[in-house]
């Protein structure tokens, strides 16, 4: 077995793709000289998790470590061997594997490994070889892509009731369990051993991530409250007590917002059991005074009787209770685990007046899993840890590498989901509101068969709540509740009066910046609600809404239960640098991409055409910011090169040419002739002719794609749409004014929208038969596409087209209706697109011939034209579309 200082150098550059993966999932037996290539990496390792004792272990001792390949072997090892925070280890193995697997430049490299080497001297006495470094280009991007989808994979993998951080406030209640033999004896002395080691400098327990007043006074005063019961650690309970006299007035100036679950209830109770003990602490205080009035005022609204009755949260914080309640009556509200409401602390408090053997299997399953004595404030988390997970995944446009093991956690939440709506854990026997959101707005959109009707469970004299008996709202609880509201289809009442009462109260928090939330502290909720206030769900684009939530997103976000906490799987660095990576590497296609059309644009001569809008760049933009993987490129292309198309020769019908070439122009398209555009003008043969070429071509490629000849099929949507702009001329010339009905049967043809998304769909990586193309399935959900689009277009469009002669809906109706107001006609077809939405919707989510593929690209459509025509028409602004052209394409995530 060869040491550290035996190892050379060389041996320390293998490559970091053959040894990040393997320690956390596998390892490869086929490397014969896996110990001499990764001893010093996982030396670096060990040392990055904050164990530099590692370098006292015998070489048999440190490589036996090493060898161990399952996930959970290693925590144990480790946390054993070190008495370490397994959940610290755990934050601390996934920042280190992100960083060691992300591509760096060549002198960042070097000043890396220089500062290992110096850090690693410091601590042994000399020089190990720091972890092999990546150079940055395109091909490392790619390998560290590769890897951090298998760690991702791998925290899928190993699911199972969730990691979430210890607890120092539920550890102490676990500690004062007296022992079921010997009531003179802790039951569990490892929770003890976990309080003394684990005290900060400052004299505090709590939460080492984020200082909060309530948190650390409440964690610091249940474990002196432990340690003085056992008369233990008299030194760590002085230092405690003056901790907490100090932070009596700090307390004070907290944001209430952030005040722990239950902590009215419970400081109350630990400040009676303190002065008990003989604690020396300001229990005259003014704060004391407040709490101890406001425990009260919480019980005179909540009869004992009811308590015993059925299941409430307040079973969660039942150790605030302690003195008061009849624990032999409380048994029946056990979960099937036998916790009471999954809380450590509350179910510690139980076995300590009942002894009750479910108390007991519940706690040591706990202990079992946390390892060191320690244990978190709710367990399990299994729904949250999930829900959440998928949800971070999503946004952050990293969910496509992922698709099975989504469908996996969406199938283990189904299992669990009621027509009461279901909580965070599978365990619990109450709902929440909150998680209820999350999972009905997850499964839904991933084709699970959930009603909204769960939502009356959580509705009150017009209003919503996330747990019943809550005394205030939650921010992030009522956000989850507005997303949800949105993926409505028809006649759901329910959720439209959700979205109605959301939307109210989160603008109304907006304008009055008062975002702040009871259950997390995170990175910036503002920005997210913002954001979802602007861009709802339906005009939201996924590279816009990516892009947009990587910003957002917190690595170290902290929520707030009885004790601050972290969601491992929820929150880390390595979501948010595969998010990054993944948006640069798609955004250096799209740019190659481009450019390319561009050229194409140009080879066209359309850039001649001074009478039309160009708009390459924003066609293009709105085929990457929704098709943006890599492997839809050719879908990509034909999207935007049709999109051009199609906006040049609309504006060539409606401003350039005479009547009888345009007539003379559909002749030409109708038989497909070239020889027929000899008699047009120059931009009528530049048009026709970039037409007939891309259109052959989109031919070919299709050909290959399909694996059968579609070019009759996209002749016929050319056809077919320039027929009816050609219909419109020619209401134009004559001065015809059609009915509404008339004219919306011919305006859903010309809007254009069948040429760019039927054309495209053949490109999408599935087979798409004659059958399908011609079904009502088919038929059904472009027309309902094509209303959304052409009502978005004459609402924003109608005053520049009433200048050019042309009919829109508006002017019609306002003309069929002339006792109706302007705005009040623009709110009639408003409300027309938002009804159509809810149709296509639910065409996109129920089972059909189309394939999903195809039907999202008509969802994903809609949205564009949502987001285009909001308050303005987006593709005729030369500056609407700026700011998010700049994002998608040409501005890199650093």
């Amino acid at each position: 077995m060869i040491t550290m200082m035996q190892m050379s150098s060389s041996s320390a550059s293998a490559s970091a793709s053959s040894l990040a993966p393997k320690f956390y999932y596998s390892h490869n037996n086929n490397n014969k000289n896996k110990n001499k290539n990764s001893n010093g990496y996982y030396y670096h390792f060990y040392y990055k998790c904050g164990m530099p004792q590692i370098h006292s272990m015998s070489s048999s001792s440190r490589s036996s470590i090493i060898r161990t390949t399952k996930r959970r072997q290693i925590l144990r090892l480790i946390t054993q061997r070190f008495d370490l925070d397994r959940n610290l280890l755990l934050h601390r193995l996934l920042n280190f594997f992100s960083e060691n697997t992300a591509p760096r430049s060549s002198s960042s490299s070097s000043s890396a490994r220089n500062a290992n080497s110096i850090v690693l001297r410091g601590i042994t006495g000399h020089t190990s070889p720091s972890p092999p470094q990546c150079s940055f280009h395109k091909q490392d991007n790619n390998n560290a892509i590769s890897r951090w989808v298998e760690i991702i994979r791998g925290m899928f993998q190993s699911m199972d009731l969730g990691e979430i951080s210890v607890s120092a406030y539920d550890t102490a209640w676990v500690g004062l369990v007296p022992s079921l033999d010997d009531p003179t004896s802790p039951q569990f002395p490892k929770s003890l051993d976990w309080i003394m080691k684990n005290q900060f400098p400052d004299g505090s327990w709590g939460n080492e991530d984020l200082f909060l007043a309530y948190d650390r006074v409440c964690s610091t005063l249940a474990c002196v409250v432990a340690l003085k019961t056992w008369n233990i650690g008299h030194d760590k309970v002085q230092r405690g007590v003056d901790f907490i006299n100090k932070m009596f007035s700090r307390i004070q100036l907290e944001a209430n917002d952030y005040m722990p679950i239950g902590f009215e209830v419970v400081f109350p109770t630990l400040l009676e059991d303190a002065k008990t003990l003989g604690l020396d602490l300001s229990y005259d205080s003014s704060i004391v005074t407040k709490f101890t009035k406001e425990r009260t005022k919480k019980l005179e609204r909540l009869p004992l009787e009811l308590i015993y009755s059925r299941p409430t949260t307040l079973l969660h914080s039942m150790e605030g209770l302690h003195r008061t309640v009849d624990w032999k009556r409380l048994l029946k509200l056990q979960t099937k685990s036998g916790s009471f409401l999954n809380s450590p602390a509350s179910t510690a408090c139980a076995l300590k007046y009942t002894k009750n053997k479910k108390c007991l299997d519940y706690l040591n399953l706990v202990l079992k899993k946390f390892d060191n004595g320690a244990v978190p404030n709710v367990y399990p988390v299994d729904l949250f840890e999930r829900l959440w997970m998928v949800d971070q995944l999503e946004r952050l446009g990293i969910s496509r590498y992922f698709k099975c093991e989504i469908k996996q956690c969406l199938d283990y939440v189904y299992k669990h989901w009621t027509n009461k709506g279901i909580s965070w854990s599978s365990d619990a026997n109450i709902v929440d509101g909150d998680d209820t959101a999350m999972a009905f707005r997850l499964l839904r959109l991933h084709g699970y068969n959930v009603s909204p009707e769960v939502f009356e469970n959580f509705k009150t004299e017009g209003s919503f709540f996330c747990f019943e008996g809550q005394t205030s709202q939650s921010i992030s609880g009522l956000f989850n509740l507005y997303r949800a509201s949105q993926v409505m289809f028809p006649n759901e009442s329910i959720l439209k009066e959700m979205n109605l009462f959301t939307k109210s109260f989160l603008s109304d928090k907006q304008k009055k910046n008062t975002i702040k939330d009871k259950w997390v502290i995170t990175k910036s909720l503002k920005g997210e609600v913002e954001y979802a206030l602007k861009h709802p769900w339906s005009q939201s684009l996924p590279r816009v809404e990516a892009r947009h939530y990587i910003d957002q997103y917190g690595v170290d976000d902290v929520w707030i239960g009885k004790s601050l906490y972290r969601m491992f799987f929820v929150n880390n660095q390595v979501f948010l640098d595969l998010a990054k990576a993944d948006y640069n590497l798609c955004q250096s296609y799209h740019k190659k991409e481009l450019k390319e059309i561009l050229s194409w644009n140009k080879l066209c001569q359309f850039d001649k055409l001074n009478f039309a809008r160009q708009k390459p760049i924003e066609c293009y933009f709105s085929a990457s910011a929704t098709l943006f993987a890599p492997e839809f490129s050719r879908a990509r292309v034909v999207w935007t090169t049709t999109c051009i198309l199609t906006t040049l020769i609309d504006d060539y019908f409606d401003v350039k040419g005479a009547l009888d070439e345009l007539v003379l122009f559909y002749d030409a398209i109708q038989r497909w002739d070239p020889q027929l555009m000899k008699t047009l003008s120059n931009d009528g043969k530049i048009l026709f002719l970039g037409l007939y070429k891309t259109i052959n071509d989109i031919s070919k490629q299709a050909f290959i794609a399909q694996r059968r000849d579609i070019s009759s099929h996209l002749m016929n949507f050319w056809i077919r749409w320039i027929k009816s702009i050609l219909v419109e001329a020619k209401w134009k010339h004559a001065k015809y004014s059609p009915s509404l009905e008339e004219y919306m049967c011919n305006a859903k043809i010309s809007i254009a929208l069948e040429p760019i998304v039927q054309s495209t769909l053949f490109f999408l990586d599935e087979l798409v038969s004659e059958e399908q193309i011609m079904h009502e399935d088919c038929l059904k959900i472009m027309d309902i596409l094509s209303i959304i689009g052409r009502l978005n277009n004459d609402i924003q469009g109608y005053k520049r087209e009433n200048k050019q002669g042309k009919l829109t809906s508006l002017n019609i109706y306002l003309k069929e209706s002339p006792k109706l107001a302007e705005k009040d006609a623009i709110e009639y077809f408003k409300s027309s697109i938002d009804e159509n939405m809810t149709l296509l919707i639910e065409e996109y989510l129920r089972d059909s011939t189309l394939p999903t593929k195809c039907k999202l690209l008509h969802l994903n459509m809609a949205k564009i034209l949502n987001l285009f025509y909001n308050g303005i028409d987006g593709l005729s602004s030369k500056t609407a579309m700026s700011q998010y052209v700049n994002d998608v394409l040409f501005r890199p995530i650093i």
